[in-house]
This record gives C-alpha cells, structure tokens and sequence, in this order.
C-alpha cells in the first residue's frame, strides 16, 4: 500500500480521519430524515442523543487509529486488507452487549457496512483532497441543526396553575415542557392524561437540571382511561422538566402534580 495514504503531517492526517467520518454522519443523518419522513423534530430528537453519536464516533476513530498503527508499525498489509479490518471491528463490537443472536447478526452487518463506508471514504478523501472542508462542515451543521426546537402547534390552547398544565390542540407534532423548581430530596407525583382524537402517538419523560433523563415509578394507573400515575425524587436541587410529546398528535394534555 501506498504510504501516502497516512500522512506524516498529523494535523492532515485527522483532517481526513474526521471529514471521512463526517460523510459517514451525513448518509446516517440522510437514512434518519428517510426514515422518519421527514419530521425534523424527531429527526432532531435522535441527533441529541450525544452519547450515541459520542459512541459512534470514538469507536471508529479509534479504531482506524489501531489499524493504522498496526499496518505502520509492525505489519504492512494492503488497503483491501484495512477496510476489511475496519468491517471487522464494526461487526464484532454488537456481540459483547448483544450475545449471539440474529439482533447481533445484523446490528453487525450494519456495523461492518458503516465501517465500510468509513474506510473507504477516508480513502477516497487522500485522493480527492478539495472534498475534504465540504464534508468538515458536517459536524457545526448537525450540531446548529439539533439545537433547533422543530416542535409544531396549531389551535394551541393552554391553561396554567402552580399544580397543573392543560392544553387542548388541532395538531401537535414535538414536545411541550412543564418546569418544576424543586428542592433536594423533594417527591413529585404526576398524574398524566392524553385524551387521543385521531390516530396519533404521545409520551411523556422527565429531564433533571442536568437535561439527564429522571427515573420514575409508574404508580396503578388511574380508573379513568388514558391517566398515568408517576412517582420521581429530585436527587439534587434545580428546575426539573415534565415533558410531554405528540406525534401528529390532536386531542388534549392534562397534567397535575403534587410535591412532598
């Protein structure tokens, strides 16, 4: 293999390494928006999940980092002989968390797939320098999209106490946050009712101060149909979020809360 492929330079080196990841983001992203057709709000909802993504990428920088290492090092091989590496670890890493199983079987095909295209687009890059900013502006574009609250409203109607929060709706498409300032070790117990008109989906999570998910306990469901009961604590002091979602959703939202 050609050693031009690595370049001593390394600031140009890891220019490739990231703008063939940033290609490999831009067809994921591309498959994402297909995926959801087109509801940016979800489309974003899966881009803010940084600890994937953070998972994704370390993964594969480190690993080409390994192989290139290796096959500069100690053992030369050619580039047939990297990318099948690169696919290698891309289909291996689903089976320490997964087992062996046809879940693992094909998270690994699509593994080996992506590190395919990682691969072979950091190739490609060595040869087609002048493509290389372009695809770095991936990563500010992704990071200024998720940043965006595509939630959309229509014949949005809301009424507000310091224990509640009602909204009825012709359409609603994202999330609506409810903001509870609460003390260390304070309990909240939520009722949540979603009174569905048309076929649309809803849900519910709570984020802490921190914008990490809150665990909770689901209490017996209420006897009016559609109410759940919930339970969380505030393990430390801030503004707490009640988040309610719609997908294509008309109807109404009822929450009530109680803090102990």
């Amino acid at each position: 293999m050609n050693k031009k492929f690595v370049s001593p330079n390394v600031v140009e080196y890891m220019v490739n390494k990231l703008a063939a990841l940033g290609l490999l983001l831009f067809l994921m992203c591309s498959y994402l928006l297909l995926a959801t057709e087109f509801d940016l709000y979800e489309f974003t909802e899966y881009l803010s999940n940084l600890k994937i993504w953070g998972l994704i990428c370390g993964y594969a920088l480190v690993t080409t980092l390994l192989i290139d290492l290796i096959r500069y090092r100690w053992i030369a091989f050619t580039v047939q002989t990297g990318v099948l590496l690169h696919c290698l670890a891309g289909f291996i890493v689903f089976f320490p968390f997964m087992g062996i199983s046809f879940f693992s079987v094909i998270a690994g095909a699509v593994g080996s797939l992506c590190a395919f295209i990682y691969a072979f687009s950091s190739y490609l890059f060595q040869r087609k320098k002048k493509f290389l900013w372009v695809i770095l502006l991936v990563f500010p574009l992704l990071l200024s999209v998720r940043l965006y609250d595509f939630t959309s409203k229509k014949g949005w109607t809301v009424e507000e106490t310091n224990s509640s929060f009602s909204a009825e709706f012709e359409h609603f498409n994202g999330k609506h946050e409810i903001l509870l300032s609460l003390k260390k070790g304070e309990k909240v117990t939520s009722y949540l009712s979603f009174t569905q008109i048309d076929e649309g989906g809803y849900g519910y999570h709570i984020l802490d101060h921190n914008e990490e998910y809150v665990g909770i306990k689901e209490l017996e469901e209420s006897e009016e149909e559609g109410t759940q009961a919930i339970e969380f604590n505030a393990a430390q002091p801030g503004v707490y979020k009640i988040i309610v979602t719609g997908d294509e959703l008309k109807g109404k939202i009822d929450v009530n809360w109680e803090i102990d």
